[in-house]
């Protein structure tokens, strides 16, 4: 599965300068074992990229992608984008496990005003993951409203998880 031609285990200086990559706004856990890099550009289908690479490793391998849409101002069109989302995942991947997980609180990490999160999860057998959620930000959180599609290697799937 690619995001914007990307694939986990790609270099992410393959799509990315390594000047774009360390000017890349950054994010993850405190524990740093991913970082979560930022890289807002246009794209074909989304607003933002995000690439999960870890600290330190010069080659930018990437461990998980995530394309974000904006929805700042919509947040019903969110939902539906999101519901349209995982319906085409359910029949492009109908073999895989797919869970909808509802609603969500986000974790204080990520947003500690409260934010909430619906998901939609798609496992495949070797443990990597596909997902589409809907982000309903805090008001005072400084991040935007979003649909987010996601691909995760299992190490990123299992980190993601042992933070839930």
């Amino acid at each position: 599965f690619q995001i914007e031609g990307m694939s986990i285990g790609d270099s992410a200086l393959d799509y990315f300068s390594e000047e774009e990559l360390k000017n890349a706004n950054v994010e993850g856990y405190k524990d740093k074992k991913f970082l979560m890099l930022g890289i807002w550009k246009e794209y074909k289908s989304y607003d933002v990229l995000q690439i999960y690479v870890k600290p330190n490793d010069s080659k930018y391998e990437i461990y998980g992608i995530a394309g974000v849409i904006v929805y700042s101002d919509d947040l019903e069109a969110c939902y539906k984008k999101m519901d349209e989302i995982a319906n085409d995942f359910s029949v492009i991947f109908k073999n895989l496990k797919k869970q909808d997980h509802g609603r969500l609180i986000n974790p204080v990490e990520t947003d500690p005003y409260g934010g909430t999160y619906d998901l939609v999860t798609f496992d495949f057998m070797n443990g990597s993951r596909m997902q589409v959620s809907c982000n309903d930000w805090s008001e005072k959180s400084a991040i935007v409203d979003s649909v987010k599609v996601e691909v995760y290697s299992r190490e990123v799937a299992k980190y993601i998880d042992s933070k839930s």
